[in-house]
């Protein structure tokens, strides 16, 4: 890969992840200051990976079968860029409801076809995933500093005080959708029938096994994506602080985009995730407990594991077991299974918990089944082959092999 096409891949990963790291930490605190309780809540996280289950596929296959996989990625960047500014306006649960919904029908699917289209390319030259992905951790920490000099230096003010996240997000989105043009072109089997005999890899006990642990451990990191900001505005931290301590998590995740492909080859897919887990299970127990702000600072850092090392490695096992045409559909099957399924009932059952027992008892509850998720996959997850080895790199070349053993 060409310096000139690498920075290009590492810009639109910037921009792509720019937006996301305005709407992630402040969504939900402007729903709580509408006046939202913890379960309409939890059904506001909940509508976006219930979609997520339904629309990344549709997106995939369209982007596989009909031409140039960028004009798919382009349309679904302009949609949600133009969707989310409403939500300003959401006033009523129904309403903030259906425009969450519209808004998540083309938000989820953008990662999992970028990642497709950029996999593609970096197979041809060895290069490594993580290194060009990590500007997408850059970009998503770089509003989250930015953010600081913006927003209201106190805690609990108004909804409107976070209007600047909606504009934002949109400007970004427009932007992101623009720079599409400069990547290179990526087709999938256009025209081409769905393949089932590729499709029957997502059927096997390996890939299953993974699934279910991913599911279960994904969904209990839903609760702190959900509730983390509201748990700095319990602790009375002010909104230009909030900020800094989603951007100290990037900057772990950052780090460990430098090194997570050397630590698969020495460890393996299977433990890789296995460690993922192990960091959901001490993060989410850790917030079970009221922490000064350098605690929470220091718990934050295991957000190398519990984001890098599980995306990576899912990422990763879903690249060797799909074939170079299906590799949108893989990527979109996986998030609507991960991020649809497990986010779906994780917000959901988040927003009952911390209506029940407040947001320490939550996070304790969650701990719990990150660490049933941990055991499951120890126990359960097997070793996709061709996994380990001196090329063994993040994003390298791994032709479709089934993950028997």
């Amino acid at each position: 890969m060409s310096r000139s096409l690498a920075r290009r891949f590492a810009s639109f990963y910037f921009l792509l992840l720019f937006p996301v790291g305005m709407q992630t930490p402040y969504l939900f605190l402007f729903f709580k200051r509408q006046g939202f309780t913890d379960p309409q809540l939890g059904s506001l996280a909940a509508v976006t990976p219930l979609v997520t289950a339904l629309s990344p596929p549709l997106w995939g296959a369209l982007a596989d079968r009909f031409g140039d996989r960028r004009r798919m990625l382009a349309l679904l960047l302009v949609a949600s860029g133009l969707v989310f500014p409403w939500l300003m306006l959401a006033r009523d649960f129904a309403l903030a409801l259906a425009l969450m919904a519209i808004f998540a029908l083309f938000a989820a699917t953008p990662g999992a076809i970028a990642d497709a289209i950029t996999l593609e390319h970096v197979e041809r030259t060895g290069q490594d995933y993580g290194r060009l992905r990590l500007w997408g951790s850059v970009g998503f920490a770089a509003p989250l500093l930015a953010f600081g000099g913006v927003l209201q230096r106190s805690s609990g003010g108004a909804a409107q005080a976070l209007y600047p996240v909606f504009v934002g997000y949109a400007s970004f989105r427009l932007i992101s959708a623009g720079w599409t043009a400069l990547l290179p072109p990526s087709r999938g089997a256009v025209g081409a029938r769905v393949d089932w005999r590729a499709a029957r890899v997502f059927a096997s006990p390996a890939f299953l096994a993974l699934a279910l642990c991913a599911v279960v451990g994904g969904g209990a990191m839903s609760a702190y994506y959900l509730y983390f900001s509201i748990y700095l505005d319990d602790l009375g931290l002010a909104d230009n602080l909030k900020g800094y301590f989603w951007a100290i998590a990037v900057a772990a995740e950052t780090a460990m985009m430098l090194g997570v492909g050397a630590l698969i080859r020495r460890i393996g897919l299977k433990w890789t995730f296995a460690l993922s887990l192990l960091g959901v299970t001490l993060r989410l127990f850790a917030f079970s407990f009221r922490l000064a702000p350098w605690q929470i600072a220091v718990v934050q850092c295991l957000h190398a594991l519990t984001f890098t090392t599980f995306t990576v490695s899912a990422i990763m096992f879903i690249s060797r077991v799909t074939p170079p045409h299906l590799r949108a559909s893989g990527q979109t099957l996986w998030l609507a299974l991960t991020g649809g399924l497990g986010s779906a009932l994780g917000s959901k059952l988040a927003g009952v918990a911390a209506h029940a027992h407040g947001l320490q008892g939550m996070y304790r509850v969650f701990a719990l089944a990150a660490g049933l998720a941990l055991v499951g996959a120890v126990a359960l997850v097997r070793e996709p082959p061709g996994a380990r080895g001196p090329r063994a790199e993040v994003g390298s070349d791994q032709a479709a092999v089934s993950p028997k053993g």
